[in-house]
């Protein structure tokens, strides 16, 4: 019996001890790791961009208002369409692009499950203005209203072209009235940038700084409506409309046929108009723009008010009259292949 009173009192013992020791070990410090593991997702490099741009969507640099925009309007029908504005800017790190579309009766649709071509987007073609048809340099932007963008090029068969991250274009949108894909959003800006890189990438003649400078591209900025969010109906979802055959002749993926932009953005000359005599009317470039284009011929409409006459036309201080052409109580006058400014006097009676 005493034998096992001795062995309980020492079981006793040697359980009071290892309790000590836990409530020892269990009150003791963590020591911290002196080089804790840590991770983190870097981001994939991107181009370098010009000291004086933020690529944002957001045209507050002084280049946008120093460019010549080109303007326009996709008409689906009288209540359906969109107005347009679309220009470039040449810096040392590449081509910038600038774009924006309000859209009237229409809405804003992005949809990241489905082809760039059935969401809301410029599609832009683009290439050397000296490329003739079917160019394997012809360019098809899709710049998507909310910045994301799909780019194919005709050399590997409209395939994605696509270059270490560092060449790659980037591009940034702002939405109007409200977000992509809500009933406020009405249309969409776009900013960005084809780093000189990627355009040799696409064999563009962009090596040297003077072939930069000498650069002209002929683009055709078609536009794309999208009639909701989830249709794939290529006739029925959403509408392709390559509106700059409103205003010009444009040849299939020829870039020689497009609008010619060059480092100021739009290829243009200016106008002036000086009324005299006794009669009231307007003189416009038949588009109604204020400038006419730098390629191809201009023409010119003289509208008059209360069945006034024009009795005069010069053009550069040469008497231009008797090119006018009288049709349907306007007058047209067709200036060719001009390559400066023209400064008109019109003398009404």
């Amino acid at each position: 019996m005493k034998k096992i009173m001795r062995i309980l009192t020492a079981t006793v013992c040697l359980g009071t001890i290892c309790g000590t020791m836990l409530l020892s070990a269990c009150a003791s410090s963590i020591v911290s790791d002196p080089n804790p593991y840590t991770f983190t997702n870097k981001e994939h490099p991107k181009a370098e961009i010009d000291a004086d741009m933020t690529i944002d969507g957001v045209f507050d640099e002084a280049r946008w208002s120093e460019a010549r925009w080109l303007n326009g309007v996709d008409r689906l029908n009288a209540q359906q369409y969109a107005e347009i504005e679309f220009t470039t800017s040449y810096g040392e790190k590449g081509v910038y692009f600038a774009m924006k579309v309000e859209e009237h009766g229409t809405n804003i649709y992005v949809n990241p499950d489905r082809s760039s071509w059935m969401n809301s987007c410029i599609e832009m073609y683009m290439g050397p203005a000296t490329d003739g048809a079917d160019s394997p340099r012809c360019f098809e932007f899709d710049f998507m209203a909310d910045g994301s963008y799909d780019s194919e090029l005709n050399y590997n068969g409209w395939q994605s072209a696509k270059t270490t991250w560092d060449k790659m274009p980037i591009v940034a949108s702002q939405s109007l009235g409200g977000a992509v894909n809500t009933p406020e959003c009405y249309g969409y800006t776009i900013e960005a940038i084809f780093p000189w890189a990627f355009l040799e990438f696409a064999d563009y003649d962009v090596a040297t700084a003077e072939e930069r400078e000498n650069l002209v591209l002929g683009i055709d900025p078609a536009h794309i409506f999208s009639f909701n969010y989830e249709g794939t109906g290529l006739d029925s979802d959403r509408k392709w409309s390559n509106w700059p055959a409103n205003y010009i002749d444009i040849g299939w993926q020829n870039p020689s046929t497009f609008f010619k932009f060059g480092k100021d953005g739009l290829l243009a000359h200016d106008y002036t108009v000086a009324y005299t005599g006794s009669g009231k009317g307007t003189l416009t470039e038949e588009h109604g723009w204020d400038f006419f284009l730098a390629e191809g011929d201009a023409v010119f409409v003289i509208q008059t008010l209360n069945g006034a006459s024009v009795t005069k036309l010069t053009v550069n201080g040469t008497d231009c009259t008797d090119q006018l052409v009288l049709s349907g109580g306007s007058y047209t006058f067709r200036v060719s292949e001009p390559n400066g400014d023209l400064a008109f006097e019109v003398e009404i009676a």
